[in-house]
This record gives C-alpha cells, sequence and structure tokens, in this order.
C-alpha cells in the first residue's frame, strides 16, 4: 500500500457522490414538470392499446442492440447472449412498467405524448446519466494517449460536439416533458400549479387546450 492510495480511495468515493448527486439532480430536473403533476394528481394506473405498442418497440430495439453487440457462431457458447438479452429485456420492462405508471399519474392521455414519454424521454433521461461518466473517461482516455496532430485535431471537435450534445439533450428532454403534458388533464394541472406558485406571471408555459385533437 501507497502512502497515497488512502488519498485515492477518498477521492473515488467523493467523485463516486458528486456523480451519484448530479445523475440524480439532473434526472430530477428533466422530469420535473411529469413527477411534479403526478405527485400532485395522483391519477390511477390507466393502460392504452399504444401502451403495448411502446413496449413492442422497446423490446425489438433492445433485441436488436443485443443481437449487434453479441454475435456468437454456429457451435460457440451462446450463454453471454442469453444473459445480457435477458439484463436487456428486464429493463425494458422495467422502463415501460414505470413510464406507465408516470404518464397515468400525471394524467397524460393523449396517444402519441405518452408514447413520446415510454420511448424518448424515459430512455433519453437513463442515456444522459449514463453517457456523462462514459464521455469523461473516454475524454480522458483519448488525452493520455495523445495521438498525431489531426486525430488531434479530430479528437477534439469529437469531444467539443459530443459535449454539447449531452448539454443539449437535456434541454430537449426537459422541453418534451412539458410538451407531453399538453392538452391533458396533466397539463392544467400543471398551469394551476404554476398559477399557484407564482401568480404574478403573465404567460404560462402550457396554456390550456382541452378542444385539440387527441395526438
Amino acid at each position: 500500500m501507497t502512502p497515497h492510495t488512502p488519498f485515492i480511495g477518498i477521492l473515488g468515493l467523493l467523485i463516486a457522490g458528486l456523480y451519484v448527486g448530479g445523475a440524480a439532480w439532473l434526472a430530477w430536473w428533466m422530469l420535473e414538470p411529469i413527477n411534479r403533476v403526478a405527485g400532485h394528481l395522483q391519477a390511477t394506473t390507466r393502460y392504452l392499446l399504444t401502451d403495448f405498442l411502446g413496449l413492442m418497440v422497446l423490446l425489438q430495439a433492445a433485441l436488436a442492440v443485443v443481437g449487434r453487440a453479441i454475435d456468437t457462431k454456429p457451435g460457440e457458447d451462446r450463454s453471454p447472449y442469453w444473459i445480457v438479452l435477458f439484463v436487456a429485456i428486464l429493463l425494458m420492462l422495467v422502463l415501460w412498467a414505470a413510464s406507465v405508471s408516470v404518464v397515468s399519474r400525471a394524467g397524460i392521455i393523449r396517444p402519441w405524448r405518452r408514447l413520446s414519454v415510454m420511448l424518448l424521454l424515459v430512455p433519453g433521461a437513463l442515456a444522459v446519466i449514463v453517457g456523462w461518466p462514459v464521455a469523461l473517461v473516454a475524454a480522458i482516455v483519448f488525452l493520455r494517449m495523445i495521438p498525431g496532430p489531426v486525430e488531434a485535431g479530430a479528437g477534439v471537435v469529437l469531444m467539443i460536439l459530443g459535449g454539447l450534445t449531452l448539454i443539449l439533450v437535456p434541454i430537449g428532454l426537459r422541453a418534451l416533458s412539458f410538451w407531453s403534458l399538453a392538452g391533458s388533464p396533466g397539463g392544467e394541472t400543471l398551469v394551476q400549479l404554476q398559477r399557484a406558485a407564482n401568480p404574478y406571471r403573465a404567460s404560462l408555459q402550457l396554456p390550456p387546450n382541452s378542444g385539440a385533437p387527441l395526438l
């Protein structure tokens, strides 16, 4: 054990704590409009036919990703494939069940907006949370390798684009949270909550739209 071992351990715990806290806050911020309404409205869980369409899409995505990630040839041991596939399907089922629960409690009744939460918002929030540490590790590895000037320039451009993506995607997902509530009882509840929190605001993000078609 070197003299720096305790310091490295404490630093690792500190970084892990910062990541967990930051990930929890980022997830809360992206889903805050829906979670806020769901906590206030507490509607009962209900299933629509399109909800099961969303489940089929999630399961197909899991099958496609696992099939491309693990290429097994005839005669080889396929145990890793089935294990990873089982974990991926289980994750999709959990994401789908959580999505149906939150859209129901938030009073989102428009089918396509419910699907946007199941297929874009919840998986996207998970991808952002996982993407930040992966991008950080990739950037550290790249900087340690120090390739040639051309590769270094391309790598810097990719890091900048990746950083901008990880900043803009959460903003887009938060906007998607507001959009998914529009035109549903959850949207009207959010407007009321905004008015109660700040009655002096002249403009609201979600005007009532009860007469619009269900999309």
